[in-house]
C-alpha cells in the first residue's frame, strides 16, 4: 500500500455537538499485550508477534471488513504524512516494518501498533462526543479481550508506557477554536486554571511566540490514573462544556464592545479566502478560524461549521501532496514551483467549499 484511502464519508464531514467552538473528540484507549515488554525495548520477533496477534483480532470483528490493516514500512512518505495530519500517527514515527495501523474505513476508529505501547485505539468523532467516543473503543477493546490479552495489575490498572497513561488507560482530547478568548485577552487566565485542575490545554498549531494558529486548542485530561472512566467522562464533559461556555460569552462580548473591528478582521479574511491565487497552509488556518468566528457570530452565511472543520484536514500539506500526485489537477502553467503549486491548489480546495459563502451585514 503506497497511501491511505481517503474515505468519502470521512467523519470530520459530519456534524456534531458545539461544532460552533469543538472540532473534534479523540478517545484514545492504551493497551499492553501480556508477556510482551513495551516497544521501547522489544525485540523485533517479539514486535512481529504482537502486530499478528493485534491485526488478526481486528480481523475477527464482526465488521472487520471495513478494516484496513498496514505495515507502516508498506506506506510511502505522504502516506505517513497524512496519517500524521489526521492525528492517527505522531508525526516522524518511524516506519519499521513491525509498526503498524489499522484504520476503519471511515476514519472513525484508527489503532496503532508497537508505537509507544502495543496498541492504541482510538475514536474521533465531531464536535463534543466524549461519551459516543469512549463507547465505540470499549466495545472494540471488549471484542478484542476475547483474543488476546491485555497488562493489568490488580488495583493499578492497565500497564502503559507512560505513568501518565496507566490506570483507566484512556486519554480524551478535545480540539476547540477559541477566537473570543484570545481577541479579549482571556485565554492565559483561562488556561491556567484548568492547569491547576489537572488537565493539559495546549495549542493545536504550535506558533513561535508560543499560542496556536487560528486560536485552535487542546484540552486533555492529564492522567489516567485516577477515578474510572466514568468519572474521568464526567470530569473531561464538565471541563469541555465549562470552556465552551467561556468562549460563546467572550465571543458575544467581543463583538458587543468591538463590532467594527470584529467586522473587518471577518470580511478580510473572507475575501481573501475566496479570491487569493495563493494561501499558504499557516494563513490558511487563520483565515478558516476568522471566518468561522464570523460564521458564528452571524457574519458570513453560505458555509457550515463542518465544512470549515473539513478543510483544515484537507488544506493540509500531504493532503495537498497527494491530490497534486493524482495528476488531475489542473494548474496554470506559469505556477511552476512545488511550494507555489501547493499553495495554488490550496486556495483552489478552499475557493470550491467557501463558493456560496457571502458577507451578511449585521448592523
Amino acid at each position: 500500500m503506497s497511501n491511505p484511502s481517503v474515505p468519502s464519508d470521512a467523519w470530520y464531514t459530519e456534524d456534531g455537538p458545539e461544532t460552533d467552538v469543538v472540532l473534534s473528540t479523540r478517545v484514545r484507549l492504551a493497551r499492553n499485550l501480556t508477556g510482551f515488554v513495551f516497544p521501547s525495548a522489544i525485540k523485533s520477533d517479539d514486535a512481529e508477534s504482537v502486530l499478528s496477534l493485534v491485526f488478526d483480532a481486528f480481523n475477527k470483528l464482526e465488521d472487520a471488513d471495513r478494516y484496513q490493516m498496514v505495515r507502516l514500512s508498506h506506506v510511502d512518505s505522504i502516506g505517513r504524512r497524512i496519517l500524521a495530519e489526521r492525528g492517527v500517527i505522531e508525526s516522524g514515527t518511524g516506519n519499521e516494518p513491525w509498526r503498524g495501523v489499522a484504520i476503519r474505513n471511515d476514519g472513525v476508529i484508527s489503532a496503532t501498533v508497537n508505537m509507544d505501547d502495543h496498541l492504541r485505539l482510538s475514536a474521533f468523532r465531531p464536535g463534543l462526543s466524549i461519551y459516543p467516543g469512549s463507547q465505540l473503543v470499549a466495545g472494540i477493546e471488549a471484542s478484542m479481550q476475547q483474543q488476546i490479552q491485555f497488562s493489568a495489575l490488580s488495583g493499578f490498572g492497565y500497564l502503559t508506557s507512560n505513568l501518565s497513561n496507566v490506570g483507566s488507560g484512556m486519554k480524551i482530547s478535545v480540539l476547540l477554536c477559541l477566537p473570543g478568548l484570545c481577541l479579549n485577552g482571556l485565554l492565559d487566565r483561562a488556561v491556567r486554571e484548568f492547569l491547576a485542575q489537572g488537565f493539559v490545554i495546549q495549542g493545536y498549531y504550535g506558533s513561535e511566540d508560543g499560542s496556536s494558529l487560528g486560536c485552535l486548542y487542546q484540552l486533555s485530561n492529564g492522567s489516567s490514573a485516577s477515578g474510572n472512566v466514568s468519572s474521568q467522562i464526567s470530569l473531561m464533559e464538565q471541563a469541555a462544556g465549562k470552556l465552551v461556555e467561556l468562549e460563546k460569552r467572550s465571543r458575544q462580548e467581543l463583538y458587543a464592545s468591538r463590532p467594527t473591528s470584529i467586522e473587518d478582521t471577518v470580511f478580510r479574511a473572507i475575501v481573501t479566502a475566496k479570491y487569493a491565487r495563493f494561501i499558504g497552509i499557516n494563513e490558511s488556518v487563520r483565515l478558516l478560524q476568522n471566518i468561522r468566528l464570523g460564521l458564528n457570530l452571524g457574519l458570513i452565511t453560505g458555509i457550515a461549521n463542518r465544512d470549515l472543520t473539513a478543510l483544515l484536514y484537507r488544506i493540509q500539506t500531504a493532503h495537498i501532496c497527494f491530490v497534486i500526485s493524482g495528476g488531475s489537477i489542473i494548474i496554470e502553467e506559469d505556477v511552476q514551483t512545488e511550494e507555489l503549486r501547493q499553495d495554488r491548489l490550496r486556495a483552489m480546495v478552499i475557493q470550491e467549499v467557501l463558493k456560496n459563502a457571502d458577507i451578511h451585514e449585521g448592523r
